[in-house]
């Protein structure tokens, strides 16, 4: 909830249009949930929906709650594309895009 908002946030203050995760950090960390999860229960050669066609689980968090409430408590604007809006005129929250 805290990154979400905190994320908006600074949509606001830069006037910024989206924000998308880098594709390398999306990658490095959708590499180290694999890692963790190869020796689990979830993904070690059973039959499971939590499977998709490639036999990667990527709807299960291979960790403790704290730890993923500690990792995804705070929005790093490192991890993103910042993609901003095209010329607008902002009028307070409103922008009109021209």
């Amino acid at each position: 909830k805290r990154q979400i908002l905190d994320c908006l946030r600074m949509m606001d203050r830069r006037h910024l249009r989206t924000v998308e995760v880098r594709s390398e950090i999306q990658e490095a960390f959708n590499t180290e949930l694999q890692q963790r999860m190869r020796d689990t229960v979830w993904t070690s050669g059973c039959t499971s929906w939590y499977l998709d066609a490639n036999g990667r689980n990527t709807t299960l968090w291979p960790g403790f709650t704290f730890e993923f409430r500690r990792r995804t408590r705070h929005f790093d604007p490192q991890h993103y594309d910042l993609i901003p809006q095209r010329a607008s005129a902002h009028v307070g929250k409103a922008a009109v895009t021209e």
